[in-house]
Parts: structure tokens; sequence; C-alpha cells
């Protein structure tokens, strides 16, 4: 008996059951795949039904943020509770224009708070997924922690800050090099130095910069230590001091240091300078002292040679004496600058009185004219520097008008020029006077105008008296006509409390 073949409808389940076998099998096998990534990956894996509203949180996830598996439900409340408030904007704005389909992926760094209250960084990745008339149907993505890259850089950009910021405020100018040893970077002082901007020398190799700022710099031997020092001239003439700096950097092989050392130069030169005049100046007395000195020694003389070389002697020492003391006074000004006034509040008429009580007059000559207002004029001053400022011009006036003639002391308020009133003290002589040219230097230390020798002085006191007047916020002039006379003006605060 032949057997019959099995009915169609039977064959047709048979094969539906088949494949639906191997869907189910190759399902299970997704499944376990899927598992297994969750479990192998170090990020948290999250998944969205939209259409649920339901988001599966991987154990990863969970314990990421400090949690046991069952203590984070599958709401979207679970994530979006623990989002940082600052950052919340910003999530909700990435994750928008991802579901609008304005961008392929959705990427956004936030913070989420973890069960202890603290918050980790949290890069965050995800793609949606729509049907075909544009509606979402489930989100997937991860959860990266990047607490510790984030940390690093904020903790780089506060250094970056603040390198920047000591950069910003430091007055050396700083010029540093790329790998190609090509400038990259000016700092805001060296611009302010040299006037020239990064745009002008950005890419310029060494020898390139060196040839914009006018040649490299030299090599100088100053007190303490050999230095590399380069002149420019503009914006202004400057001495700058250049050390330099090599780096192992990736993007630094050297920096170059500028600093301004104009006025530490000049100080340099000028003190060399003073105490060659000054030397020069004490050995002219010292010279005639040890000459004559010499003489009486060795030589049998009569009275009256020896009392004439005596004089002379005194003289000389007289003029040391006067030298090193001026010498000193302006040491101890230079040193102790202001600290060494007493400022208290005199009137300028009872200044000029009390000068004129010691005031020692050449044999001869009449006491000063004196002029001024009824009203009392109030300075603001040291009035013991400021009677010997008072006194050494009064001095001058005697000295530089051996022919005689009138000394006149006027006393007026004076606007100022920069509309802070002052108290004028003018004092004229009607002496030999002063070209221009002299006029120019009279306050130059040692400069003396009577190139005869007949007047005494050490070339010291107009100095001085610059000095102490600017040091009190004053200011000194002098108006003079050869032949004709001289007038220094002295203006002097005033007491501003007196004025109210």
């Amino acid at each position: 008996m032949t057997a019959s073949a099995p009915p169609t409808g039977i064959n047709t389940l048979r094969g539906e059951l088949q494949a639906l076998s191997k869907r189910t099998a190759a399902l299970a096998i997704s499944e376990e795949r899927w598992a297994l990534a969750i479990l192998g990956n170090k990020d948290g894996i999250w998944d969205w039904n939209s259409q649920t509203g339901q988001v599966f949180f991987s154990d990863h996830w969970k314990s990421m943020l400090g949690y046991q598996p069952a203590e984070i439900g599958d709401q979207i409340d679970e994530w979006l509770t623990r989002v940082h408030p600052q950052d919340l904007d910003d999530v909700m704005q990435q994750l928008r224009r991802h579901l609008q389909g304005e961008t392929d992926v959705y990427e956004c760094e936030h913070r989420l708070r973890c069960k202890d209250g603290h918050y980790l960084w949290i890069l965050a990745r995800g793609q949606a997924q729509w049907d075909a008339d544009g509606t979402v149907l489930r989100m997937t993505g991860s959860h990266n922690d990047v607490t510790e890259r984030r940390l690093a850089q904020d903790a780089l950009r506060d250094q970056t800050e603040e390198f920047n910021t000591i950069l910003n405020l430091s007055p050396d100018g700083f010029v540093s090099f790329d790998q190609a040893g090509r400038i990259k970077y000016l700092s805001p002082a060296f611009t302010q130095m040299t006037h020239l901007e990064l745009a002008q020398l950005q890419g310029l190799d060494e020898d390139a910069f060196w040839f914009a700022l006018a040649g490299p710099p030299e090599e100088a031997s100053l007190p303490g230590k050999p230095r590399r020092l380069l002149k420019i001239n503009e914006p202004t003439p400057r001495v700058l001091e250049v050390s330099q700096r090599f780096s192992q950097g990736a993007t630094v092989s050297q920096i170059l240091c500028f600093r301004d050392v104009t006025h530490e130069t000049e100080v340099d030169r000028f003190k060399t300078e003073f105490l060659s005049t000054a030397a020069h100046e004490l050995r002219t007395p010292l010279a005639s002292i040890y000459g004559f000195a010499e003489l009486l020694r060795t030589q049998t003389l009569d009275e009256a040679s020896r009392r004439e070389f005596l004089d002379v002697i005194f003289a000389q020492s007289q003029q040391m004496s006067s030298l090193l003391n001026e010498l000193l006074d302006l040491c101890r000004i230079e040193a102790g600058g202001a600290k060494e006034l007493t400022l208290t509040r005199v009137a300028a008429q009872d200044l000029v009185q009390q000068v004129l009580t010691s005031l020692q007059l050449p044999p001869g000559r009449a006491m000063p004219v004196i002029e001024g207002p009824a009203d009392t004029l109030v300075v603001h001053v040291d009035p013991g520097k400021t009677q010997r400022v008072i006194a050494n011009v009064l001095s001058n006036a005697y000295k530089y008008s051996p022919g005689g003639g009138a000394v006149q002391v006027r006393i007026e308020a004076d606007p100022g020029a920069d509309h802070k009133p002052m108290v004028g003290i003018h004092i004229t002589d009607h002496g030999i006077g002063m070209p221009p040219d002299q006029v120019d230097r009279v306050f130059e230390r040692f400069y003396r105008a009577d190139k005869s020798g007949k007047i005494p002085g050490t070339g010291l006191g107009m100095s001085i008296v610059k000095e102490l007047v600017e040091l009190q916020h004053g200011r000194v002039s002098v108006h003079s006509t050869e032949g004709m006379g001289t007038t220094v003006s002295l203006l002097l605060p005033v007491d501003e409390a007196a004025c109210a």
C-alpha cells in the first residue's frame, strides 16, 4: 500500500514553524549578544521607548551613579531629575535638535547627580529611530564618565587663565617660539614696549625677529653679572635686558624675556659720571691743601706768606667740607625720599622771616626787600627743608650780585599750571645773570655758571633745591638775563585745609 503525501496545509505550517524557530534562535542569539555587550561595555547603556515612555538603564549606568539595580526605575525622570540645573537647558536643546533631525547623533556633556549628592561629568551619545512618517520610535545610547578629563581640562584652563593674567600684569615682555622656531605668541607688555603686534611678527624665525628689532642684543658687563642688552629707539628709546629659556614642550621651543632696564642703566651711568665728577671736584681743593701744606712744612716763610697760605688752606678746607656735606645731603634725599620729610602747615611769610633771622649778609649789603599780601598764605611743607631751600637761593642771590643792588623777595598766591593752587616765593637779584644756555643747565649737579672761580660754591646747591622742592610736590624755575640779574621762583603746595 503506497503512503499518501501530507496535505499542503501541513507542509505550509511545518515551514512556518521552522522559519519561526530560526527567527527565535536568531533573536535569542541577538539578545545574548546584546546582554554580553551591555555586560562588557564600560559605558552605561540606556534605551528609551518613546511609544511606552519607558527607559531601560543598564546595571552599569546605575552603578556609575552609585545605585543598586533595583534602586533605579524605568521612567525618563530617573535621568532627567538628576541632570545638573545649570546644564539642563543645554541638554534639552541638544536633545530637541536631534529628535527634529537637525543632527545625525545626539551628543552632549553634562553633569549627573550621584546617590551621595556629588556630580559626575557624563558624555552622553545616542541615536533615535524614526518610522516612515518621521515619528520617533525609540532612542538608544550610552553614558561615559568623563569627570577626570573635565577636571583636568578645568585645571588646565584655570592654569592657563592664571598664566595669562600673570603675563598681562607682568611689566616684562615675553615672546615664545614654536617647535619650528617661529614666533607664536607676544605678551601685552612686549607689544607696549616695542609697538610690535603679533600680526606683524607671527611666523618669523629668530633672525628675522631680531632684524625687526634693529639687531640682536649685545653682551654688556653691568654690576653683578654679564647681561644681554638690546637698545631700541621706537616708540621711545629704551634699553631692554634679554634672557632666554629653552623648552622641551610639544608646542614651545624657547621663550625670550624682555625687561626694561632703561632707568637702571641710566642710574648706573649717572652714578659713574657722578662719582667721577665728585672725585674731580674734591681733588681740586685737596691739591691746594696738599700743596700749600707741603710749602709750610718744607719752606721758611715770612709771616705774611705763612698767613696767606694758611688762609688758602682754610678756604679750601671749607670748600671740601661744603662739598662733602652737600654730597651727603643728596645721598640722604635720594635714599630717604619722602620719608625724610615732616610735612606740616606753616605760613610762607614765617618761613622767609625765619631764614632772615640767621642770614649772614656780605659786608655792606642790605637785607632783602620783602613784598607780599596782607593775608597769610599757608603752605603744606617741611619747614626745616623749605627754610634751607630759601636760604640757599638767597645766598646765591647775594653771591651772584657782587656789584650790589637790592635783593627782593616777593610772596604771592599762584593759581598753578594744573589748577592746583600754590604759593610762589620769588627771589630776585640784580647781578651778573646768565645767558639761556646756562639757565638750561642751572640744576645740573656740579654745574657752575661762574667760570672765573672767583665766586665760591660747590655746584650742588641748586640741585639740592630742586630735589627738595619737587619732593614736596612743588616746582622751581629760573628766569635770568645776562648782565641784568636772576629770579628764582619757588612754587610750594598750598595747605588745602587752610584754603577751605
